[in-house]
Formats: C-alpha cells, structure tokens, sequence
C-alpha cells in the first residue's frame, strides 16, 4: 500500500511539472508571436497576444512596458501610460521605464519646465548622455507637427548660412555652440543638424555627429540635394567609426537618389 501512495505522488508530481512546462512554453509562445507583430507594425495584434501572456503571468513588468511601447507607436499616450505605470510597478528601478515616461509626457504636450525637471532627474540613472540629448531635443521638438509642417525648404535651409561660414572657416567648437542656439529657435532645420554634424567629424567625433544626422534626417523630405548631404556625411562617418558595410550601405543609397 505505502508503494502504490508513493507510486501516486511522482505519478501526480509529474503530471503538475509537465502542466508547468507546458504553461511555461505557452507564455514563450505567446511572447514569440507578440514580438514578432510587433516588429511588422501590427501593434494591436501585438498587444492581443501580449494580453495572453498576462493571462498566464499577470506580474511580467516586461510584457506591460511591451504593450505600452506598443500604445506609444499606436499614439494611443493615455492607454501607454496606463500599462506603463503597472511596469513600474513591479520594476520601478527600470531605466528604460523611466525614458519612456518622460516620452510619453512629451508627447502629452507636457510644461516643458517640468520635462527638463524630468529629465535632469532621469540624469544618473541613465548614465547615457546620447539618452539624456535625444530627451532634450524632443522636448525642443514636442511643438512642431512634423506630418503637416514643410521641412528643409530652400528658405529653411538658409537660416544655417552662418553655420556654413563657421565651417568654411574651420570654426567648429564656435559652430556647435551657435549650431545648438539655432536649434532651441529652428528645431526642424535640417541644414543645422548637417553642419553640427559635419563640424563633429572634422573633430572626429564620429558617433555625435552620426546622432545629430540621426535627428535631422527626418526633416530633409523633398529636398533631394539635402538627403544627398546627409548620405554623403554618413558615408564619412560611417568610415570614420570603421563601419565600412554601413559606409557602402549609404553609397548604394547616395547613387539612388
């Protein structure tokens, strides 16, 4: 009798871990897929299948900040913040918590005193300071609708002139300083972002200047010549950082256009 109880127990014990495993292999299923939408743009489809994994681990701090990451792409910013708080909740340490709090703060058109606040705060927890600028500048750039608003016009253009002296001069701790300045009035001037940027190679900084084009790239459609100014200073950085495959990748696009 005591073998045949004994025999039940691993019999059942078995059974619970193999359910386990099985739960277990649903929530990485579930996540799988989730990810995979999400990667396609299918944020809704996304956050259903994040949903299912919720259902089996509703504590996941990492499936909520998910599902608000989603939100944000979805410009859905209440229902962001929503999941957001539950991430934080249960990881109220995260970094990348943080950063998109502050984002979607941003983007709720938020006191700009109290988003510097934010971010001066978010400082040493970062411990990026390629985070902390890409902060400030979309602060800077919060106000302006890029959809609707004509970007890198031959007049728009023009308000970086005195930046292309400064360069032509070999002035270029002067024209970071007055290329930030122009910035803070001129926040979608493409040509601004190109000479900081080309002002950082010179100085071989490549990596600033690779985000500073990151930043104003958006702002060159419909400016043919523009676009092609900024292939031909990813071209030059990109070999600067001995990244020769994104230098050719640029190159291939450079002759598109």
């Amino acid at each position: 009798m005591k073998k045949y109880l004994v025999l039940i127990y691993w019999l059942s014990l078995g059974q619970i871990m193999a359910q386990s495993t099985s739960k277990m292999m649903s929530f990485n299923d579930y996540f799988y897929d989730a990810m995979t939408e999400r990667l396609k743009t299918n944020y809704q489809q996304s956050n259903d299948l994040f949903e299912q994994c919720l259902s089996i681990d509703s504590g996941n701090d990492a499936v909520y900040f998910k599902i608000a990451q989603n939100y944000f792409d979805l410009r859905d910013y209440d229902k962001s913040l929503l999941y957001l708080s539950k991430a934080q909740k249960y990881n109220p340490d995260n970094k990348w918590y943080q950063k998109l709090y502050i984002e979607i703060k941003i983007k709720q058109n938020t006191d700009r005193k109290l988003l510097y606040k934010l971010i001066k705060d978010f400082e040493t927890k970062a411990k990026n300071k390629y985070l902390i600028k890409d902060l400030y500048r979309k602060v800077n750039l919060m106000r302006i609708d890029i959809q609707s608003t004509p970007r890198a016009t031959v007049k728009q253009v023009g308000k970086s002139n005195n930046l292309k002296t400064l360069w032509q001069q070999k002035q270029y701790n002067q024209l970071l300083k007055a290329g930030e300045k122009a910035l803070d009035t001129h926040p979608d001037d493409a040509g601004i972002y190109l000479y900081i940027a080309k002002a950082y190679t010179a100085l071989k900084k490549y990596a600033d200047a690779r985000d500073y084009l990151d930043s104003g790239i958006d702002f060159t459609s419909g400016n043919k010549a523009m676009l092609r100014a900024y292939y031909q200073q990813y071209i030059e950085i990109f070999t600067g950082l001995k990244q020769l495959k994104k230098a050719e990748k640029y190159r291939q696009k450079l002759q598109k256009i």
